[in-house]
């Protein structure tokens, strides 16, 4: 959350909760919170920003996270699962996890009517406790550390990962064996670039430090295309676009943004920018939206159809950009996380609102939240496919934290509903 953007006598008191000196950071000690004050403060401020928030703490770091989508049986929007792994440095064995969060009654049922699940509807006829940490409950063997990991959009069983030495392999949650079914050998070094084709089932993507990009059928093991001089650096990230299973962004180390089309690679749109991007990401909703965004901290959002200059910049962040994901429930929202230890979500169709001036002081109209919780750079995010508002993030000191921001904002709840009955006394009064 934006702790700059609150109200002073709100964020008074929450200091003084947090046994923080309200009076810290003016006059002579002027001086910023330490990471530790900083979190205590974010803590104390929790039930004025979330709905929920859940916060473990792993054996080992995981630098990749997603959640997944509905599973099977009537409790199943109580129980969320995720894909995990492990960064174990050569120490133990790795590993690719799956974890599940068993959330309460009242978070499902705020998220949306249509899919709530009613109390009465439970076999259980007294509340049960909910536990609310994540726990493993699937593990299988992997070969170093699991760099990023993806499911298949076709089936969710079926799970990709990249690791350190550029090595892909192909998971089945429903395979007997607790190991790869299959490995995809042609990178010769570290990779994050990874995404399925939301539009081709089976058809993967992968990008690597090697400077290459690959396109695989996950049942061959050979590469169906490969690209060993669309970049000249390495490829930070590589993600198709949503509507056109022939197109596909890729940006690298190179300070290249590139748009690329399968069906005539001389149709691939190039483009040069001052600093480089270490992430792409593509609307849900727009068939020629996208965003990018690096190490000079901006989102940047981009037409496919003239690219010569962004749409529009957002700043927020104070660090680098390491993730960006579109909103699959509602056009026009963004979320954003990097080293600056913050994930951000921000509203697009906001863009240009009139603020009061205390207001455009702390941020721009098209933040929304931000989540401030995480004490390390966040290494990966996910938005929850089945329950809106409900967000992922893990950072580098092995924490993960589920969270779900508060229906009492505005972008999130909408505009709350008028009380006729207390509008009339008002009034009669």
């Amino acid at each position: 959350m934006n702790l700059e953007k609150m109200d002073p006598s709100m964020l008074m008191a929450a200091a003084a909760a947090a046994g923080i000196d309200p009076n810290m950071g003016s006059g002579e000690e002027d001086r910023p919170l330490s990471i530790e004050e900083e979190y205590n403060l974010w803590k104390s401020n929790v039930p004025l920003m979330y709905d929920f928030v859940s916060e473990t703490e792993l054996v080992w770091p995981s630098l990749t996270m997603q959640w997944l989508p509905h599973g099977k049986g009537p409790m199943s929007r109580n129980t969320q699962q995720m894909i995990l792994g492990t960064h174990t440095s050569g120490e133990e064995q790795n590993y690719l996890k799956i974890a599940a969060i068993t959330l309460p009654d009242e978070v499902i049922q705020e998220s949306d009517e249509q899919g709530s699940i009613k109390k009465e509807d439970s076999e259980e006829e007294e509340e049960e406790y909910v536990q609310s940490n994540i726990r493993i409950v699937q593990k299988f063997e992997h070969d170093e550390e699991v760099n990023r990991a993806r499911y298949m959009p076709q089936d969710a069983n079926i799970i990709a990962t990249i690791n350190g030495s550029g090595v892909i392999s192909i998971f089945d949650r429903e395979s007997e064996q607790n190991k790869a079914i299959r490995t995809l050998e042609y990178h010769k070094d570290n990779g994050y670039g990874l995404s399925f084709n939301p539009n081709w089932e089976g058809h993967l993507l992968s990008g690597s430090d090697d400077h290459t990009m690959a396109l695989w059928d996950i049942s061959k093991t050979e590469p169906i295309q490969t690209w060993e001089t669309a970049h000249s650096d390495i490829v930070n990230d590589c993600k198709w676009n949503n509507f056109n299973k022939d197109v596909f962004g890729s940006v690298s180390e190179d300070s290249t943004l590139k748009i690329h089309d399968l069906r005539n690679d001389k149709k691939s749109t190039s483009l040069t920018i001052k600093s480089a991007y270490n992430t792409i990401a593509f609307s849900k909703h727009s068939q020629y939206l996208f965003a990018a965004a690096g190490t000079d901290s901006n989102i940047y959002l981009y037409d496919m159809r003239s690219m010569q200059e962004p749409l529009h910049a957002m700043d927020g962040h104070k660090d680098a950009v390491t993730n960006l994901e579109f909103f699959e429930h509602k056009d026009g929202i963004i979320m954003s996380s990097g080293a600056d230890r913050r994930a951000i979500v921000w509203d697009i169709t906001d863009i240009g609102k009139e603020q009061i001036v205390e207001d455009a002081e702390d941020a721009t109209p098209e933040v929304v939240m931000m989540h401030a919780g995480h004490r390390s750079a966040i290494n990966d995010m996910s938005i929850n496919p089945n329950i809106p508002w409900l967000m992922a993030t893990c950072e580098e000191e092995n924490i993960v934290q589920v969270w779900k921001c508060s229906s009492k904002l505005p972008n999130v709840g909408g505009t709350p509903k008028l009380d006729e009955e207390l509008l009339k006394k008002m009034i009669a009064e």
